[in-house]
């Protein structure tokens, strides 16, 4: 953001427009730099997360990979199991109620595919000449959520390369319990609770990427919570530094507007001098014109 410094007056001498024009600008430059370094410690950070996320997710998939496909073959043989115990209508019943359940939870706690989208990274740092504190401060505050989404978004993404192993371990336990359930002569009763359990971890294998079906997808997605952190953070830096200047340029303004009032006479002469400076030439005529001292008179 570049600023325009008050006309030199005609008079000559020091303007304390310019003067305190350049303190607003030097405000705003330093709120700008207090601003990157605040968040340089994240950035760099998620850098490095993501300069390993590749390698790192790579191996959590094979190890989540080996424990579902074992989940997977225990519960082909819990439904063998308790099958031909279940009646259709049953069945019908627990599949349409475990599809209302998942959906319910998709909803409130999302989790699936990319947790960012192209245009909810779209930062601008212009500022225009009619902006205010006001609108700075709302473009600001409006840019602080979307970063802050796209910082947790890359922290949850981050968080899958231990998350999505454990989460595989677990289901392929839970079937264990399940198939030995089954057998158990009290627990194997329950068979309408057997079955929902079969097909809440089948639902959950299905689920365990996350909405991820390959690496690169993953991947990409974290690229994008990153450049979006780095893009969000950036303009908010340019925007505070705008901002700062901007109320510098109001409280000055305020400032000067309490001191007219205050010092009316002074700030008259002051304005005064400007718009009438003397004249150097007519400044000299006037020394030119004045008597000289009056010579001594001549002896008798």
């Amino acid at each position: 953001m570049s600023s325009t410094l008050h006309t030199q007056p005609a008079g000559g001498g020091c303007d304390a427009g310019a003067i305190d024009e350049l303190a607003c600008i030097a405000t705003g430059i330093q709120r700008r730099a207090e601003v990157t370094q605040e968040h340089l410690p994240q950035l760099r950070e998620f850098q490095e997360r993501f300069n390993g996320a590749r390698t790192g997710y790579t191996k959590a998939r094979l190890a989540a990979k080996t424990d579902l496909d074992e989940a997977g073959a225990t519960l082909g043989k819990v439904r063998e199991q308790i099958r031909c115990r279940v009646t259709h209508e049953q069945r019908h019943c627990l599949e349409q109620a475990v599809d209302r359940v998942f959906e319910e939870i998709r909803r409130c706690a999302g989790g699936r595919g990319c947790c960012v989208e192209d245009c909810g990274c779209d930062f601008s740092d212009a500022v225009g000449p009619d902006d205010t504190v006001a609108t700075l401060s709302a473009r600001i505050a409006h840019y602080t959520t979307d970063t802050l989404h796209a910082a947790a978004c890359f922290t949850a993404l981050v968080g899958e390369l231990t998350a999505l192993p454990e989460r595989a371990a677990k289901i392929k336990a839970d079937a264990a319990q399940l198939l030995a359930d089954v057998c158990d002569p009290v627990l194997g009763q329950d068979v309408v609770r057997l079955y929902a359990r079969l097909l809440v971890l089948l639902r959950r294998i299905r689920e365990a990427w996350r909405g991820f079906s390959t690496v690169s997808e993953f991947v990409d997605c974290l690229c994008k919570a990153l450049l979006c952190v780095l893009k969000g953070w950036q303009a908010i830096a340019v925007l505070e530094g705008a901002r700062a200047e901007r109320a510098c340029q109001e409280e000055t303004r305020r400032g000067a507007c309490e001191r007219k009032q205050k010092e009316t006479v002074e700030e008259v002469m002051a304005e005064y001098t400007r718009l009438c400076p003397p004249c150097p030439d007519q400044a000299g005529l006037a020394d030119a014109d004045s008597p000289e001292e009056e010579a001594a008179p001549a002896e008798a």
